[in-house]
């Protein structure tokens, strides 16, 4: 019987059909629970209150599909393709919307008057270790209050400032080392290297303890790998929650698939014991720092709840910015006019290298438009980030009204590509970011594009994540010329996204500027 007949014929004949067919090979009670799922699909397709909704059919049944799109890695992509032929708003799930809109995001992620704030959806996100329930990725609304409290004081713009003199260290130290790299062998896979930067600049910033990547010229510390495949586990480990499975099938589990989620948790700890046994240092501009500068006794965070947020900020500090800077660095190659153009720029603003500081680079306009447009096109992550409608009697959304307890979400990588959001949506063009937009381009929605999310739990290190991106990219402007190599003309073609994206590496051919 095929899912177009099984999802579309009358419900109720439907059900008789397969109670029947079923009377030769099934038992009595396997096929009271066969015609029950059969059934429960059914009613999420006709009669749940979101049927209204557009999407594919077999989504609107059962969670299934998403959850296994998930596990695969492709979900953004597919979450695309329903935009593209259903419209703005699609059903992705059995209680799931996914909107394009930018009007969307207040709606859903935003504080409005006289409306209680949306609840995150626990299943985004990787499980936390039993007892850490501190974290402020998973916290809820005054826990998530006190952290970004007791943080904010070490992501200010004036805080920012004071890492002035490390950002560029270790820029520089990026660009000494794929120097001396490139005498060996030209091609470089860009991808480690920014790895490479953003962990140790990360690490140096939140424990003042870098992973000394760069400096043992380009090498791998075992925890920028362990993060990635930690993410990674978790994102899985919590698809099989939607349906309570993990408690269950967690016995069966090797070890192996689940050891480098419990070395991430582990290398976490001993960071955050190292910090803490320092204690307080005057003359350092650390995230702990900060934390243990705190006298407040209400804002003295305990050893658990530093151990759940220390993850958080290797990850959201390291990860992302690696991710992005990759993606910029393919799409400029993929596109030469926009890298002659952002190359110019940046060699004719600066006559030397030590004029290249965070708040100087904050004038290249045309740099600043091809970061915008790789956030566009190469999101740090591609997914939504699920909220639960928490008002009573629902709420509206992008114009719609919709239940309490659906789970919304705007997908950054379907967003962003949506026709109606973005002309030639497909296409790297930095330009549609300028003040003098071309006329083309003019009727963008660039409200749209917001990478760091909207509302009081948007990125709280937002400020840092741009002084970072801005300064490295244009460091490797003015000291590079670079082209893929060889076979990497495809390489976003293969990506998978699992939060985090598995971007691989990408090689590019890497010749040293003569001044």
């Amino acid at each position: 019987m095929s899912s177009a007949i099984l999802l579309g014929g009358p419900p109720s004949a439907l059900v008789v059909q397969l109670y029947r067919s079923g009377n030769y090979v099934l038992g009595a009670k396997t096929k009271q629970a066969f015609v029950s799922v059969i059934t429960w699909g059914l009613y999420n397709v006709y009669f749940h209150p979101l049927s209204r909704y557009p999407g594919p059919k077999l989504w609107a049944a059962y969670r299934v599909p998403y959850v296994i799109r998930n596990i695969q890695g492709v979900l953004p992509f597919k979450v695309l393709e329903f935009h593209k032929r259903y419209g703005p708003v699609v059903r992705i799930a059995p209680d799931e919307l996914a909107y394009v809109d930018s009007e969307a995001w207040n709606d859903i992620y935003g504080l409005q008057p006289g409306r209680v704030q949306n609840a995150k959806d626990k299943y985004a996100y990787t499980p936390l270790q039993p007892g850490w329930d501190s974290n402020i990725i998973h916290a809820n609304d005054a826990m998530h209050a006190r952290l970004r409290r007791i943080y904010g004081p070490a992501f200010t713009p004036k805080a920012v400032e004071e890492q002035s003199e490390m950002l560029v260290k270790y820029a520089d130290l990026l660009v000494t080392q794929l120097k001396n790299a490139i005498k060996q062998n030209p091609i470089q896979d860009l991808s480690a290297w920014y790895n490479f930067t953003t962990f140790d600049l990360t690490g140096d910033f939140a424990f003042g303890e870098a992973f000394h990547c760069l400096d043992r010229g380009g090498q791998y510390h075992f925890f920028v790998k362990t993060v990635f495949d930690g993410v990674s586990t978790g994102l899985r480990m919590m698809q099989l929650e939607h349906y309570y499975l993990l408690t269950l099938l967690k016995p069966l589990i090797p070890k192996s698939a689940m050891k480098p989620k419990m070395d991430m948790d582990q290398y976490t700890k001993e960071l955050v014991d190292r910090r803490v046994e320092r204690g307080f240092l005057p003359d350092t501009v650390d995230v702990f720092n900060y934390l243990l500068h705190n006298k407040n006794p209400e804002d003295q965070l305990t050893k658990p709840e530093l151990y759940e947020n220390g993850i958080t900020l290797v990850v959201a500090g390291s990860e992302t910015t690696a991710t992005l800077l990759t993606g910029t660095t393919y799409f400029l190659c993929k596109n030469p006019d926009a890298l002659r153009e952002v190359q110019q720029e940046v060699r004719t603003n600066f006559k030397h290298d030590e004029d290249i500081t965070p708040k100087a680079v904050n004038d290249l306009q045309y740099m600043l438009a091809v970061l915008s447009e790789a956030m566009r096109v190469y999101p740090p992550t591609g997914f939504g980030i699920p909220r639960l409608i928490s008002s009573k009697g629902g709420q509206m959304v992008a114009g719609g009204h919709v239940p309490e307890k659906t789970r919304c979400s705007v997908f950054h990588h379907a967003a962003y590509r949506y026709k109606n959001n973005f002309t030639r949506p497909e296409e790297f063009i930095p330009e549609r970011w300028l003040a003098d937009t071309p006329p083309e381009f003019r009727d963008d929605k660039r409200d749209v594009l917001q990478p760091f999310m909207v509302g009081p739990r948007g990125c709280l290190g937002k400020s840092l994540a741009y002084a970072e991106m801005r300064l490295l990219l244009a460091k490797m402007l003015w000291h590079f010329d670079f082209e893929l190599a060889d076979g990497e003309d495809d390489w976003y073609a293969g990506l998978k996204a699992f939060m985090v994206w598995d971007r691989g590496s990408l090689k590019v051919r890497l010749t040293p500027v003569k001044r």
